[in-house]
């Protein structure tokens, strides 16, 4: 009797080790092996050479997006406007809606910096680009496209329109900028595209006047004055003037 008991509590005891751990240790596997078959390469059931990897670069792309703006002055880079340049001549092309191009030049710039240092030239850039950006609206894209040049695309505006955002600007540049221990200027050209052209074309007819009035911003060197008489004094010692 006693051994019929001492075997009924062996048997129940194999019997909760394997619920307790075999089971559970089988389960563990199964879910492994599961996972393992889910992260398996493509073509993992052919042959090792027939074998097609998946690069991790299709999968994830880690490489850091392109820069879209200038770290001086916040504005848009050459690249980037040019993008968007084309997104608006398609528009235009489309819809017929007016566009217009403004180009900007600080002229005086390189004066300035041989003068006082790249410094200030870097200290006077952004307080330009802010005075650009404030008195634009926020569909306007602009852009630092040199060291002292500015692009600005006014979309929705002719190029009659596009007068006031010119005055406002060289209206609260000029004051400042010609004020300083080294005069500076804006030189600004603006034009819309021609009948049947492109914002490209607009950009060229703009740069033809911007360098117009980067001549008329030249200023004639006054001349030395003439030296002053030598004075000289008469016999009673009196000066008199040659």
């Amino acid at each position: 009797m006693n051994d019929t008991i001492l075997m009924t509590i062996l048997v129940a005891a194999n019997i909760v080790l394997i619920m307790f751990l075999v089971i559970p240790s089988m389960l563990r596997q199964r879910r492994e092996r599961r996972f393992a078959e889910a992260l398996r390469p493509v073509g993992s059931d052919a042959s090792p050479r027939e074998r097609v990897y998946t690069p991790a670069t299709a999968l994830v792309d880690d490489s850091p997006a392109p820069a879209r703006t200038d770290t001086l002055t916040g504005l848009l880079l050459p690249a980037e406007w040019t993008r968007i340049l084309g997104d608006e001549d398609a528009r235009i092309r489309r819809y017929g809606r007016p566009a217009t191009i403004v180009l900007i030049e600080l002229d005086g710039l390189d004066r300035l910096v041989g003068a006082l240092g790249q410094g200030a030239g870097n200290r006077l850039i952004p307080a330009v680009a802010d005075t650009l950006s404030r008195h634009a609206r926020g569909a306007d894209q602009l852009a630092r496209l040199d060291v002292g040049r500015f692009g600005i695309l006014l979309p929705e505006t002719g190029e009659v329109e596009a007068v006031n955002y010119v005055e406002r600007v060289r209206s609260a540049c000029d004051l400042w900028l010609e004020s300083g221990l080294i005069s500076l200027r804006l030189a600004i050209g603006w034009a819309a595209p021609p009948v049947g052209g492109t914002l490209a074309d607009a950009i060229a007819i703009a740069e033809e006047r911007v360098l117009a009035e980067v001549g008329r911003n030249v200023r004639p060197v006054p001349a030395s004055p003439a030296p002053a008489p030598r004075p000289t004094t008469d016999l009673a010692g009196w000066p008199t003037t040659a």
